[in-house]
């Protein structure tokens, strides 16, 4: 009689996921006109959650499966933080400069950053382009 069960992941494997999902969501941009309602922050509480909570009563299987999952989204994650689908496909230089108004987001991105530098004056400017350049304007 042999059996089909799966090897659970390991404490050492779930302690590093956890970690490299620490890691990825350091490496995620702060909002600065949202600083306590932004993703970083929902993603920091939510992986904080995920993983502190007791995984008693379920089987192998289905724990291995979450695990599995967990990998998956960080993956997900990592791919996000290192801009691989702007670059992949990138804005084209009519969707940023709409005939309708071609500087609509010029302005966003001046008159976002003027509100906060009014919020942090040390957040803007001191470590090359913002996080607002930085989504809507292409490198030059």
């Amino acid at each position: 009689m042999s059996s089909n069960v799966a090897a659970a992941p390991s404490a050492k494997t779930v302690l590093s996921l956890y970690r490299s999902y620490l890691r990825v969501i350091n490496k995620w941009p702060s909002d600065p006109i949202r600083p306590t309602r932004n993703l970083k922050t929902a993603l920091r509480s939510q992986v904080s959650e995920s993983f502190r909570s007791p995984v008693t009563g379920t089987d192998v299987d289905t724990f291995a499966s979450r695990v599995q999952d967990a990998q998956v989204q960080l993956e997900a994650l990592q791919r996000l933080t290192l801009n691989e689908f702007k670059q992949k496909y990138p804005l084209s230089p009519r969707m940023l400069t709409p005939a309708s108004n071609p500087n609509y987001y010029s302005k966003l991105v001046d008159m976002l950053e003027k509100e906060t530098a009014k919020k942090n004056v040390e957040a803007v400017g001191k470590k090359g382009p913002s996080f607002f350049q930085r989504l809507f304007r292409t490198s030059k």
